[in-house]
């Protein structure tokens, strides 16, 4: 006994505890303490080592007996190890388990066969320790059953925390989704409100795992609620548990999803609001989407079509319609379809015929500012993909609308300065609809293409200021680095996608123009610069503006004391000082958030020093309860001994507003040849949640990402 004990006493003691736990298990629930709970946690971390560690040892064990060299002393150092920490995540998954929200009968599928596995691991290790030939025969056969049960086990634990069809659910072997192309046809429950929640809810609340008691897998689940009543509240969204969850800022432990999870996007909490609203019906279709341009808009997102499968065009294809005048450039790298324009100003029939090999990989065409006419166009119904047609600026009438009517995939039709008339598009329409279609110095008149637009529910843009006609805008420039804060001096680099493209700039905050300065190498600044820039380039529309402003902090602070140190949640006042601003996305890192209080800090310049602005980078983001400040104070004192003094107030008259988008602002107190050492810098909290807002009564934030001087 005593050789026994020797042998195995840390394995006997983690297998008593083990009993211990089953008997708690059989017996009543007592009230879990915290740090059961949190050693819980370290479960999905430890399991992998018994399951990698058999795995290995396996190997080794087929492998010895196959080139008669068993290494029988590393197979029982790597078992004893296996059933060392099998013991040990059994345990701590029985912790886990006690946080709740799994379904009992897989929970207790897993619990039970995870015990099985750990006495198998555990028979494996003593029957390896063993000298007697039949003891040595028993080694294989209970390898295999401790695999086929640490197998089960692993199943059942993913069905668990991923439902139950996480093994199967990309095995189809049939489609199974069906074809929806129109708005009318979808089913808002099914179609829509379902797949938002199996995308971003179900992970946590599915038949398996049911945090807080509640599934959303089914109509049936849902009505029945959680352990907090019912979820949906029919006709009132703001009273329904389902939505009001997903307003609450992310930081709070009732929001949902969790922190750290995909969230809904506003759009997704939109179309749960309306749907709750609208009497939160299990079985209508969007019967009347096209009564409510929002809801029509949102839909459209969830149709499916039938996917396309377009063959890669022959080299010999392409090479006979670049010898004809077309340039031909793949959409995308590596992809089959194809974009042709017509480089020459005179196009004939032969030079259109060279494009019958591609009529599959074309889906956009432009032979505008051609002498294009109707009889040259009677082979383009045969381009089944188009979906960008090109024809402004050509001879064509109305036959060659006749000759398009049959291009389902059409989206965009440029018809600027042709001799089309109202008859022939409202025939077109009748056949095909495009999302776009610029009519502009056509024969079609304001009047009718108004008509149309709302008829056929597309956007035919009949002037100048509708949309593009001749020519294509360029996209913005891009700048590097984004930062714009420096306290030396910054070298800034523009650049373009597109090959060939001008980039012109002005430092003195007008706008360029084609004579403004041209930029060929870095641009060094080594001062506050207001920089904008366009893109030009001939054939295409100018970007619109690129403006940055640029600022050179006068002092880098590392000096400073704050009274109330940023929430936990968005921590590490430093970032005020780092000169890295932050993004839109308030979880980026880069911001300090304090909730319900103000930001109240000092900064020490070390000896007294001229200051004349302070400026503080803050962002508004209602829907997350956070909004811009009311004030800023500064006061300043030239040793902290005297005291300090008001030196600048900046009344702010940002009213919040019921809008779900994140915005920047940058404000400045100017403090003109102001000198001293300390300066105390205010910022003043909303306060209380306006009346109108989800959460009102409730404190508000504030979020700073960055405090300079200059």
């Amino acid at each position: 006994m005593k050789t026994i004990i020797k042998k195995y006493g840390v394995i006997i003691i983690l297998l008593v505890v083990l009993c211990a736990i089953i008997l708690v298990k059989i017996g009543t629930a007592v009230e879990t303490p915290k740090v059961v709970l949190f050693l819980g946690r370290f479960h999905p971390l430890l399991l992998h080592l018994p399951i990698g560690a058999l795995l290995v040892t396996f190997f080794l064990d087929v492998v010895g007996r196959f080139r008669k060299n068993y290494p029988c002393q590393i197979i029982k150092y790597a078992l004893g190890f296996s059933a060392f920490f099998a013991v040990l995540t059994c345990i701590l998954g029985y912790f886990l388990s006690l946080e709740g929200g799994y379904g009992t009968s897989i929970l207790n599928i897993h619990f039970w066969t995870a015990i099985a596995t750990v006495v198998f691991t555990i028979l494996l290790f003593i029957l390896t320790s063993m000298t007697s030939k039949k003891a040595k025969k028993m080694v294989f056969p209970f390898f295999v059953l401790t695999l086929v049960s640490i197998s089960i086990t692993g199943h059942y634990g993913s069905v668990l925390t991923h439902g139950e069809n996480f093994l199967t659910e990309y095995v189809t072997f049939t489609e199974n989704s069906k074809t929806i192309k129109v708005v009318d046809s979808l089913k808002i429950f099914d179609d829509v409100i379902a797949k938002i929640l199996n995308d971003k809810c179900t992970q946590c609340h599915n038949a398996t795992k049911t945090k807080g008691e509640l599934s959303l897998i089914s109509k049936e689940t849902i009505l029945i609620g959680g352990e907090n009543g019912e979820v949906i509240t029919v006709g009132n969204a703001n009273e329904s548990l389902l939505y009001k969850q997903l307003l609450l800022p992310a930081s709070d432990k009732k929001h949902m999803p969790p922190e750290g999870k995909p969230q809904l996007t506003n759009e997704e909490i939109w179309l749960i609001k309306h749907w709750l609203n609208q009497g939160a019906n299990f079985n209508d279709y969007a019967v009347n989407a096209s009564q409510n341009d929002t809801l029509k808009k949102a839909l459209k997102k969830y149709l499916v079509f039938d996917k396309v499968l377009i063959p890669k065009a022959s080299e010999k294809a392409i090479a006979q319609a670049q010898k004809a005048g077309f340039m031909i450039n793949e959409m995308g790298v590596g992809t089959s379809e194809l974009s042709v324009k017509f480089t020459k100003k005179e196009i004939t029939k032969k030079d259109i015929k060279a494009l019958s090999n591609l009529k599959e990989q074309i889906v956009e065409l432009e032979v505008n500012n051609t002498n294009l006419s109707d009889n040259m166009t009677g082979t383009f119904n045969k381009l089944e993909n188009l979906k960008m047609l090109r024809l402004d600026k050509t001879d064509i009438t109305d036959k060659t609308l006749q000759n398009i009517n049959s291009l389902k995939h059409l989206e965009v039709l440029n018809l600027f300065n042709t001799s089309v008339t109202n008859n022939g598009l409202e025939t077109l329409l009748k056949s095909i609809k495009p999302l776009h279609i610029y009519t502009w110095k056509s024969k079609v008149d304001q009047e009718t293409s108004e008509r149309l637009q709302k008829a056929y529910d597309i956007q035919i843009h009949n002037g100048i200021s509708s949309g593009f006609v001749e020519e294509t805008k360029l996209k913005l420039p891009i700048l590097n680095p984004e930062n714009t804060f420096f306290t030396d001096s910054i070298s800034v680099k523009i650049k373009t996608n597109l090959r060939n493209a001008e980039l012109r700039y002005t430092l003195n905050g007008e706008i360029p123009d084609s004579s403004s300065t041209l930029y060929n190498q870095e641009i060094l600044l080594q001062d506050n610069a207001n920089l904008k820039v366009k893109a030009f380039k001939k054939g295409w529309l100018p970007s619109d503006v690129l403006e940055r402003d640029y600022f050179k902090v006068k002092y880098q602070v590392t000096n400073y004391t704050i009274k109330d140190n940023p929430d936990p949640r968005y921590p590490n006042a430093s970032k005020l000082f780092d000169l890295q601003e932050g993004t839109l996305a308030f979880r980026d890192g880069k911001w300090t958030g304090y909730l319900g209080y103000d930001v109240n800090t000092t900064i020490d310049l070390g000896t007294p020093k001229t200051v004349n602005n302070i400026s503080v980078n803050c962002l508004e983001n209602v829907a997350n309860w956070i909004l811009f400040p009311t004030k800023i104070m500064v006061y300043a004192s030239p040793n902290e001994i005297t005291g300090f003094e008001k030196v600048g107030e900046l009344i702010l008259n940002e009213e919040a507003k019921d809008n779900t988008e994140s915005v920047i602002k940058r404000f400045t107190v100017n403090l003109p040849d102001t000198k001293a050492q300390f300066f105390k810098i205010i910022i003043k909290n909303y306060g209380v949640l306006p009346s109108w807002h989800q959460g009102a009564g409730n404190p508000s934030w504030i979020f700073v990402d960055e405090i300079f001087l200059w």
